[in-house]
């Protein structure tokens, strides 16, 4: 194993984890091999979730390299068109909710493509992203201005000296990427006016459990934050979270609003999830338990209908490659022996091969000139968009959905 380490509690650095689910060693989920790179073994990290036996956090068993994960990147935020409809509906909404003037600065944190900024550039707010991937590049060259790096707190202090303080600062699926978390928050805590807002997104535990969503587990995703454990993690540093809801973005998350203390009213929505997972008894460990053996079920169900589907002389491909379909392609050992290849519209993924399992990775327009009988939609949370947009465009065969349920369309 190579630049990773096992990890103490992330938020209360106890020593006391305990596993609760292992899915085997994966390569970095969005490092996707070139053709010639196949000719370099790839190197993978253990896969397994632990729950903190203080706090209750669930967490990532073993952290790679930031470098490994983010510096050669493949996602593009625009790439979707329903979750950049999304970002530019939460900048409106921001805008509306906190009252933002030109006088005001955004900043975005892992900022991506630009994307989420672009309406807040439009009203002619101050906008700034800090991005560490080579996509940052797309968004400088859109005139999103961005500083390529990891956000800490020294280019916190960088940003002060040139920009001064942000009225919001977001973090939208990326806070809980970050591996130095404390000198993170520090940085936002820096950069934050004293009445600004600290607005997160992140992947909630609570639809990760309950919808079986374990193709959400990869390295990127250090930790699976329930509502109670962002209350926890913030108040350490001075924050009080005054809003919370839950939305759809990629199969379910949670969006969550801080600030300092008393600077807003804390909203009931904030008990009511709490009230929620208390319910659903999220941070029982038996109840991690019981998911983790729903995971091992799912995966012997999707395995035994893709080879009985091949035993009797099917075609199968795959539709889209994110960093979850990593997930279940490594996880369930799905190979070229089953999906003769995978499509994709984004072009810096067409051409490269699926990470692990190396599953080439080709255009969109080949489904409907081959017309295979079947095609696994690893973008299963997407279903709603992708379906109806490929049978307009001419698919007739069958879609397999991998999860919640292991089912045919």
């Amino acid at each position: 194993m190579i630049g990773g380490i096992t990890l103490p509690c992330q938020v209360c650095s106890s020593p006391y984890t305990r596993e609760f689910l292992d899915l085997g060693h994966h390569p970095p989920p969005l490092v996707l091999p070139t053709e010639e790179g196949l000719r370099t073994p790839e190197t993978r990290y253990p896969l397994r979730l632990v729950q903190c036996q203080s706090c209750g956090l669930v967490q990532i068993g073993y952290t790679v390299d930031p470098k490994q994960l983010f510096l050669k990147y493949t996602y593009e935020s625009s790439a979707s068109v329903g979750f950049a409809r999304h970002l530019h509906q939460l900048s409106e909404h921001v805008i509306q909710k906190f009252g933002i003037s030109n006088r005001d600065l955004i900043l975005d944190i892992g900022s991506n493509d630009g994307t989420s900024l672009e309406e807040y550039a439009k009203h002619g707010i101050r906008v700034l992203g800090v991005e560490p991937s080579n996509i940052g590049d797309l968004a400088v060259a859109r005139d999103i201005p961005t500083i390529r790096d990891f956000f800490d707190q020294r280019v916190a202090e960088q940003i002060a000296k040139t920009q001064g303080q942000a009225k919001v600062i977001t973090a939208l699926n990326v806070f809980a990427h970050v591996a130095q978390l404390d000198s993170f928050v520090k940085g936002v805590d820096l950069l934050l006016e004293e009445s600004g807002v600290f607005l997160t997104e992140s992947h909630y535990l609570l639809d990760l459990v309950s919808k079986l969503e374990y193709d959400a587990i990869y390295h990127e995703h250090l930790r699976y934050y329930s509502l109670r454990s962002l209350i926890a993690l913030l108040e350490r540093y001075g924050f009080t979270v005054f809003d919370a809801a839950r939305i759809p973005t990629h199969g379910g998350s949670i969006r969550v609003y801080a600030c300092r203390p008393g600077r807003y009213p804390v909203s009931e929505s904030v008990k009511s999830l709490v009230d929620q997972e208390n319910r659903a008894r999220l941070e029982s460990f038996e109840t991690l338990v019981d998911f983790a053996r729903r995971v091992h079920e799912s995966r012997l169900k999707l395995k035994c209908l893709l080879w009985k589907l091949k035993a009797g002389g099917n075609r199968i491909v795959g539709i889209s490659a994110p960093a979850r379909s990593s997930t279940i392609l490594n996880y369930c050992l799905i190979g070229p022996d089953v999906l003769d290849y995978v499509v994709e519209t984004s072009k810096i993924k067409i051409g490269r091969y699926s990470p692990g399992m190396h599953i080439p990775i080709v255009d969109e327009s080949r489904l409907y000139t081959d017309q295979p009988e079947y095609a696994l939609l690893l973008s299963w949370h997407l279903k709603d968009d992708i379906v109806p947009r490929i049978r307009e465009k001419g698919y007739h065969g069958k879609f397999i959905m991998p999860l919640p349920h292991v089912e045919i369309v």
